[in-house]
């Protein structure tokens, strides 16, 4: 079933890129609204931005929309990715500013401030996207693809040469449980040598050891260290996930990638729904059926019809 919140939600940070404070005030969204941006600080008669991966504006460092008359609102990633791994279907995100807050550089705070909200079902069912073909995107050695699957499975692959990080692998089935206990704490990071160039060309303004890790060498500068040895690796999956969202329907397949980004990861949507015979939509055969895939409950489509 569709779901939302049951209350509104406050936040107050600073985006990581602008290094701007902002307030978000997320609301409850009836069925079939979806995931909405509006921005309260621009004087327009449209300051509605869907997340939606026609929407997508760029890819560099982090995800921003745009809508048909301009008004855009950045690093959405981490609050979908929040949305997305709890299953939260509708909302209408009210932002003060362009950039959504950092926070700590995770998902983790959204999903506490979510789930304290409180999460209801809907009186409506929700509808998923299959990945019927393999499908993949290169850029240099860089790539991203899907293959088919009965549920939605994300496998990574980082690889930073003379570095801490070095290379990283990760899989995970996500599920409501698995996004929160493996996914959802894990912070965005960058190496020391990039900054200076970030902040001249105006990322990473915000950014500081409080919300971001920061790689010098061998070596992390955060004084209290990692969440967990293969945090860099998984924090990217977190970036998959929120980019994910992005499809506007829950997604069964199998999304793999190697030292991949969020503008690959917009590319491998955008190539997704450029061809029908790439997907298929998927309903309940029985709406009044127990057996229906939650958003996030790994299950099989065998009870879902296609209609497209």
């Amino acid at each position: 079933m569709q779901k939302t919140i049951e209350k509104n939600v406050i936040i107050i940070g600073t985006g990581i890129h602008l290094g701007r404070p902002v307030r978000v005030n997320i609301k409850p969204a009836p069925t079939n609204h979806g995931i909405v941006f509006k921005r309260l600080d621009v004087d327009h008669n449209n300051s509605l931005i869907e997340a939606n991966f026609k929407n997508i504006l760029s890819g560099e460092l982090c995800t921003s929309l745009v809508n048909k008359d301009g008004i855009s609102v950045k690093t959405v990633e981490h609050l979908l990715a929040a949305f997305s791994g709890l299953g939260i279907s509708n909302a209408l995100v009210e932002i003060d500013n362009e950039e959504i807050p950092i926070l700590d550089g995770s998902s983790m705070k959204f999903v506490k401030a979510l789930i304290k909200a409180g999460i209801c079902e809907q009186d409506e069912s929700l509808n998923f996207c299959s990945v019927k073909k393999s499908i993949k995107v290169v850029n240099k050695n860089s790539w991203v693809k899907f293959e088919p699957a009965d549920n939605l499975i994300l496998t990574v692959c980082i690889d930073y040469p003379n570095t801490c990080i070095g290379k990283q692998n990760f899989s995970l089935m996500i599920s409501k449980d698995s996004f929160q206990r493996e996914l959802c704490d894990n912070r965005t990071f960058c190496l020391k040598k990039d900054i200076k160039d970030m902040r001249s060309r105006g990322f990473a303004l915000g950014g500081s050891l409080d919300n971001a890790i920061v790689v010098d060498g061998y070596r992390v500068k955060n004084p209290n260290g990692l969440r967990r040895k293969d945090e860099f690796v998984r924090h990217k999956m977190l970036d998959a996930l929120g980019d994910l969202a992005l499809s506007g329907l829950p997604l069964l397949g199998h999304y793999m990638s190697f030292c991949a980004g969020h503008k690959l990861n917009n590319q491998l949507l955008i190539k997704l729904f450029s061809n029908h015979s790439n997907y298929e939509i998927l309903v309940p055969n029985n709406l009044d059926s127990d057996k229906f895939v939650d958003h996030n409950l790994c299950s099989s489509s065998q009870n879902y019809r296609a209609v497209i």
